[in-house]
């Protein structure tokens, strides 16, 4: 059974469409985020869920109960903002016992759950402080238990870890997906951030211009893209033009054989597209689905576990390598000849255009 089934969504202001039919399923107790550039939708869907916007058309159901009608502080869901949104004026326990002092819930019975959930956020030491004495991190944590308090069906997150700086966002994305895990609570999460989107979830769902462009595992969405958008858009990658030939196919006049080229035809306008961290710098491997194609150097990067390989081909395209740290790459110099290899086997073909479809 779905936690959340949302069933054919539709939202738009004036002429612009925000949400386009939209139909997904959420499992009961898993993390599921919704991942996308600016603008793509995930931020209003989120919110039509809990009840701050008005869908045009499309229904939501919470644990088969629909609730499209309901008013959103009826939905029995939990609300974590990006701007924290703690109230400054009363102490870390009277913020997080709000929800449950509109729900009229007994002094004896919000002790109690305010108790627990300090546990849970690690905050039972600052219960008495005011949250300007806090720091950000301990403050989302506030918002975090303010939204788990009152026991909601489903958590819903709105790139709660985007004030944050770098490491405490990457400890505190543990701490939330920790708890998270042991609630068994089924959370719904907004963020432009793919590599916090890869590491936290359960299921990634990719939006584009109010659609979804593919839902599935973490590890589904980064080696098997559904589309060329979606390729570009989780991890890096490169792109280059692939020109048929007959049986042999080439990039940058340099010609190979890829044996997934054989599927698509007669098709034009066909992107390769090869992940950095599957090219190696002049190896010297010579297997059979072995390409090889000759670059210029632009510039080597050291970024401590690995280098940064940016060349040109002789097309003009730029393409990028990611590889272990060696005195080889690192004495690389731009404009130095040099030769990128992998596999043909890993490389995937994806037709024309931003959301072009994977063709291999």
């Amino acid at each position: 059974m779905s936690a959340v089934e949302i069933s054919n969504i539709r939202k738009s202001y004036g002429g612009v469409v925000a949400l386009s039919d939209i139909s997904i399923s959420i499992p009961s107790g898993s993390f599921f985020t919704l991942l996308g550039p600016s603008g793509c939708g995930k931020t209003t869907l989120l919110r039509t869920i809990a009840g701050f916007h008005q869908q045009d058309h499309g229904s939501i159901a919470v644990a088969d109960q629909k609730i499209e009608n309901v008013p959103a502080h009826k939905r029995d869901v939990g609300m974590v903002f990006q701007d924290y949104a703690v109230f400054p004026h009363i102490s870390v326990s009277d913020n997080i016992a709000f929800g449950l002092k509109q729900r009229k819930v007994s002094r004896s019975e919000i002790e109690r759950r305010v108790s627990e959930v300090l546990d849970v956020v690690q905050l039972k030491p600052y219960a008495a402080r005011m949250p300007h004495e806090l720091s950000g991190g301990q403050q989302q944590r506030v918002g975090l238990a303010r939204a788990l308090v009152i026991n909601p069906k489903v958590l819903l997150m709105d790139e709660p870890l985007s004030n944050l700086d770098a490491k405490l966002r990457v400890d505190l994305r543990r701490e939330l997906r920790g708890i998270q895990q042991s609630m068994n609570i089924t959370t719904i999460y907004v963020t432009h951030d793919q590599e916090e989107a890869l590491a936290m979830s359960d299921y990634v769902c990719v939006m584009y211009g109010g659609v979804i462009q593919q839902a599935a595992a973490p590890w589904e969405v980064y080696y098997s893209p559904a589309n060329r958008f979606v390729a570009s858009f989780v991890g890096a990658n490169n792109f280059m033009a692939l020109s048929l030939n007959g049986a042999q196919q080439s990039i940058a006049g340099t010609p190979f054989i890829l044996p997934q080229a054989s599927k698509i035809g007669a098709a034009k306008g066909i992107a390769a597209a090869i992940r950095p961290e599957f090219i190696s710098v002049n190896s010297a491997t010579d297997a059979a689905d072995t390409i090889r194609l000759p670059v210029k150097i632009r510039q080597v990067s050291f970024t401590g576990r690995e280098m940064a390989v940016a060349a040109v081909l002789s097309s003009g395209e730029e393409i990028e390598a990611i590889t272990k740290p060696t005195p080889d790459i690192i004495d690389l110099r731009p404009n130095d000849d040099a030769v990128f290899v992998f596999a043909a086997k890993d490389m995937q073909l994806f037709d024309e255009g931003i959301t072009g479809a994977r063709l291999s």
